[in-house]
């Protein structure tokens, strides 16, 4: 009988701890999905000089965001003198990039020809490596798995060079990986970025072949091929951006008559080859920036000689229309340069820059609408005018 007994308390107890257990699980909070920190953010680099910053602003549950501080990159920012204009901010793409799992960033340093590569983590951001950009005035990056290429934009030498990418964001030149744009002494490249298959780097020359160049580089296990020049369906191609089909949207400045600036989109094969599609016009001054939201539905461009951000409709043939009558859903309070959206694509980020004499820039934070359309959700408080590039979580 005592035997039976013992038994019995024993099994009970089993059966309240695991009560206990799935209780536990029930109650506590969801498994956090964000990159690592503890919250979702927003990464811009301040472009300042003798010290570079990210300036970082954490995402609320709203899509609205908190200034948090910034991390010294290690590197030498460039906040005057930027060509065409001699600008303070990088007229550039991809200045400042995530990795996709959200656990790396990776910023290039225009002022010392330099790249810094920033661990997220539970702190916030943690200088992890700063590498040579093996070029002069360094300006975009782009990732694809361990692998990141940055772009080399300054007018005679313009190139691109890679780097292996380690756990724990180390960075390790890729032998072999330096190539000369198609056309590096008058191009004025803008963005690199890789197609959707990794297979495929693609970089816009804005002033290249008259009307502007597309440059193809085959990578094959991290290594590129020499550059392959396209033209370009309009003139001043500058930000790229890819949906999951291989489908490449470029914004087109069409710089110095920015009121003709149009969107293009080109089909592009794992063999580098590059094939019109359509081209619409922009409805707004100098067409530039671009991101499509994860679903491929909508590419949303921002055009700052018009203040504007336009957004359009991708079908799944890669034509394009404008999600209302002239594309433009938003007029920002100032110049509407780089942009990033969300993980989730629920909220847009577009780094404003103040219009009068680049006094100071300001985010603005838009919900994306299920129909193309964005909303206005709130802006930050100013910081440096020179400030460039955007990435989100």
């Amino acid at each position: 009988m005592q035997g039976k007994t013992s038994k019995f308390y024993r099994r009970r107890g089993i059966l309240l701890a695991c009560l206990v257990i799935c209780a536990a699980a029930l109650l506590a909070p969801p498994a956090q999905t964000d990159n690592g920190s503890g919250r979702s953010a927003v990464y811009v680099q301040t472009n300042t000089a003798p010290v570079n910053y990210v300036q970082i602003f954490n995402r609320n549950h709203d899509g609205t965001l908190t200034t948090a501080g910034r991390v010294a990159t290690g590197g030498v920012g460039k906040p005057a003198g930027n060509p065409p204009l001699g600008i303070p901010f990088l007229d550039s793409a991809g200045s400042v990039t995530l990795s996709k799992n959200g656990q790396l960033l990776f910023v290039v340093n225009a002022g010392d020809n330099t790249v810094s590569s920033l661990r997220v983590g539970p702190h916030g951001l943690q200088l992890a490596d700063v590498e040579s950009s093996f070029g002069s005035r360094p300006v975009s990056s782009t990732t694809n798995g361990n692998v990141l290429y940055v772009l080399n934009s300054e007018l005679g030498v313009a190139n691109i060079s890679g780097y292996w990418v380690g756990s724990h964001g180390q960075l390790t030149p890729i032998s072999g990986s330096i190539q000369p744009t198609s056309q590096p002494a008058g191009g004025m490249p803008a963005q690199i970025q890789f197609d959707s298959s990794g297979s495929v780097l693609t970089v816009t020359e804005r002033n290249a072949g008259g009307s502007g160049l597309l440059d193809t580089f085959l990578v094959h296990d991290g290594v590129v091929g020499p550059a392959v020049a396209h033209p370009s369906s309009g003139a001043g191609p500058f930000g790229i951006a890819f949906t999951h089909r291989n489908q490449m949207i470029v914004s087109n400045e069409h710089f110095p008559t920015v009121l003709d600036s149009d969107v293009s989109s080109y089909d592009v094969t794992r063999s580098g080859n590059v094939t019109p599609i359509d081209t619409e016009p922009a409805n707004a001054g100098g067409a530039c920036w671009n991101v499509i939201v994860n679903n491929d539905k909508f590419v949303l461009v921002t055009s700052p000689f018009t203040l504007n951000i336009n957004s359009f409709r991708i079908e799944r043939n890669g034509q394009l229309s404008p999600v209302n009558g002239d594309s433009v859903v938003a007029t920002a309070q100032g110049l509407t340069l780089d942009e990033a959206l969300s993980n989730d694509s629920k909220y847009l980020y577009v780094l404003v820059d103040e219009p009068t004499g680049f006094a100071f820039s300001q985010v603005n934070a838009y919900k994306v609408n299920k129909d193309g359309t964005i909303t206005l959700l709130g802006t930050t408080a100013p910081f440096e005018g020179s400030s460039s590039g955007a990435a989100a979580w």
